[in-house]
């Protein structure tokens, strides 16, 4: 039987962790484990732990979605990508993008349904690598199913989101997680009978039930109630898609990862840019190499944020059918490194950014890792939180929404915006990738959740890791940056306290997402995971965003001007000598003439509110008598406009 179980430790989500309620029960990590000791092989051990992750984190993944494999070959050397995203529907809603603006952000309804390519990846994904019968890798899930299933938390949190509840209340998805007119809460049983029916059948029948048999007739027939135009033919017709994983060099690593229009090209690109400047955990021991180090990050997110229009699908359009290639070599990302000076303050067309449409939640990832050393990176997602709120009753399916990620090229105030090509899979932020050492036989398998927010976790996951000397946990607990369409940055409430000292636009994360960003990672040597042991598993889950937690709010620096922002920590550097360094005063306090930006901390302002609207967690007024400097005055020449006397003037 298998369950999903959340065990909190500090700052990290951990799976694997077992309550007393839930002991009777195996965790995801235990079944994958479970499945390897059963001489099944990584393949396995990740259909089995996608099944039954769909099962207890619906919200996220399911049968109704679409999936992503990296698998490396430890006996052949070489890894594939199989990409079972979903496709656009041949008889899509025309000028469906047009539509992008009012659908945000979720995008419910039925026009955004994608065709779904989920069980046709386990399928690949066994046929070619798979030892074990097929039946065997779904009968955990069903037995959980059988067997009475409970809310699992973390359903729960988003059922209870008041963000979510009310499209979900006013959804198909009403009868199956709502008591009347209130959600279900944790331990609520969970009667899910059709599900259960359906994974009998595929467990005995294949995936063809739901492609070309009964199932996927009663599937399109209970969405066409809703709007949906998906007909016999789209689901026939949907084929995964098997291709060569993309290779990038760093350093005694080789990076594998999925080929657009997943997101492995902006991926590369963005550690290829990182690596030029040869970070080390000495670089960054002292404040001003960590905002050497941030300033960079920064700067590189941004051109990595212009680059996202490679991620077309180059099989549906051919004029960027090599546009990603740019991203993988030398000479882009030397290019680029030189573009990146100490200013950081450009306009958004110097990095090539213009505003699209984005999210940053939903789906969900399993790394494993063989014992043979052979390794699976596998996302999986129905786009956003519970995918397009449709559900089929019949089959037990939610329906995904990823035709919403089509979106992200159109771009607001636009009018030229390509339509959907039937077939086309949307660009996805999904990097499931893999780092293989061949010389010492190591490996570090790697992905994670969160939308547009993985590329930037993954990252710096790999740059904690590989360059700054942290251990796995370290490396994917850290808190990260992120640069949105407009190029603000964001950070995690916890972020080092060098990085709120700069006049950039920065931002906390916004609590409303009940779902945490999240990473997952294994790392082996030759012999791979060991069979009988821990697994050497650590999910790193942030920023906790939900009901009963009001996180700490971050910097959002006012834009001035016609510039998008002051550069990354050029301000601090120049305000501050090396032997007066003390960030930790200058968390409170940016001071413009007459005025100072003062951080708003749950709910206790350190100024009184000013003309300018505190929306966003700042308050905006006159500079309050200081009772002491808190810096020497640096050479107001360098400086992008004089500041007050919130300083000691020079002898």
């Amino acid at each position: 039987m298998c369950a999903h179980v959340w065990a909190r430790s500090r700052d990290m989500w951990l799976r694997g962790g077992v309550s007393p309620a839930w002991s009777r029960r195996i965790s995801v990590s235990e079944l994958r484990r479970a499945i390897l000791q059963q001489h099944g092989s990584p393949v396995d051990a990740t259909i089995a732990a996608l099944v039954c992750t769909g099962v207890v984190n619906p919200q996220s993944m399911g049968l109704g979605g679409g999936v992503i494999f990296t698998i490396y070959n430890a006996s052949t050397g070489k890894v594939e990508v199989i990409n079972a995203r979903e496709t656009v529907p041949a008889s899509h809603v025309p000028g469906l993008l047009d539509q992008c603006k009012q659908a945000q952000p979720l995008g419910t309804g039925a026009q955004w349904i994608g065709v779904p390519g989920e069980l046709r990846g386990y399928a690949e994904a066994h046929h070619r690598h798979g030892h074990l019968p097929w039946a065997q890798l779904f009968r955990p899930t069903i037995t959980l199913l059988r067997g009475g299933l409970r809310v699992p938390h973390i359903l729960s949190r988003f059922l209870h989101s008041s963000y979510l509840r009310p499209s979900l209340h006013a959804s198909s998805l009403r009868q199956l997680f709502f008591n009347g007119t209130e959600p279900l809460s944790p331990h609520d049983p969970l009667p899910w009978p059709a599900l259960a029916a359906t994974l009998e059948t595929v467990a005995a029948e294949g995936a063809e039930a739901l492609y070309t048999g009964r199932l996927g007739q009663m599937l399109l027939e209970d969405v066409a109630k809703e709007g949906s135009r998906l007909t016999p033919q789209d689901l026939a017709s949907f084929r995964p898609e098997v291709v060569d994983a993309l290779e990038v060099p760093l350093g005694d690593y080789t990076l594998y990862s999925p080929p657009p229009p997943a997101g492995g090209a902006i991926l590369s690109f963005v550690l290829n840019v990182l690596k030029g400047f040869n970070f080390s955990a000495e670089s960054v021991a002292r404040p001003e190499g960590r905002v050497n180090l941030y300033h960079h990050l920064v700067e590189t997110l941004k051109f990595a944020r212009g680059q996202r229009w490679r991620l077309w699908d180059p099989r549906s359009h051919p004029e960027v059918q090599n546009a990603s290639q740019d991203l993988l070599g030398e000479a882009l990302a030397q290019h680029i490194h030189q573009q990146i000076d100490t200013r950081g303050d450009h306009q958004l067309s110097h990095y090539s950014l213009a505003e699209t449409w984005s999210h940053r939640m939903g789906t969900a990832h399993v790394s494993v890792l063989g014992e043979d050393g052979s390794a699976v990176s596998a996302t999986s997602t129905i786009n956003t939180p519970f995918g397009a709120m449709v559900y089929s009753p019949r089959t037990g399916i939610l329906l995904n929404n990823e035709l919403l990620d089509l979106c992200w090229r159109h771009r607001r105030g636009s009018g030229v915006t390509p339509p959907p090509v039937p077939g086309e899979r949307p660009p996805s932020s999904m990097v499931p990738s893999i780092l293989v050492n061949a010389a010492q036989g190591s490996k570090l398998v790697i992905g994670g959740a969160g939308g547009e927010l993985i590329i930037s976790a993954v990252a710096q996951a790999i740059m904690n890791k590989l360059w700054l000397g942290l251990d796995l946990q370290a490396a994917i607990a850290a808190p990260i940056l992120h640069v949105d369409s407009k190029g603000r940055v964001e950070y995690e409430p916890n972020f080092s306290q060098d990085l709120n000292s700069e006049n950039l636009d920065l931002t906390a994360w916004n609590p409303e997402n009940p779902e945490p960003t999240a990473l997952s990672s294994l790392e082996g040597g030759e012999e791979g995971a060991p069979g009988p042991g821990p697994e050497p598993d650590r999910e790193a889950r942030f920023p906790e965003r939900g009901p009963g937690r009001v996180p700490g709010r971050g910097l959002r620096a006012r834009r001035s001007g016609p510039q998008e922002g002051w550069g990354a920590f050029r301000l601090l550097k120049r305000l501050l000598p090396p032997q007066s360094w003390d960030p930790t005063q200058l968390t409170s306090r940016l001071a413009w003439p007459g005025r100072i930006w003062t951080p708003w901390l749950d709910g206790q302002p350190g100024a009184s509110r000013g003309g300018d609207s505190p929306a966003d967690g700042w308050l905006w007024g006159p500079s309050p008598a200081l009772p002491e400097p808190l810096w020497p005055c640096p050479d107001p020449s360098n400086l992008p406009r004089p500041l007050t006397q919130d300083c000691a003037p020079a002898p």
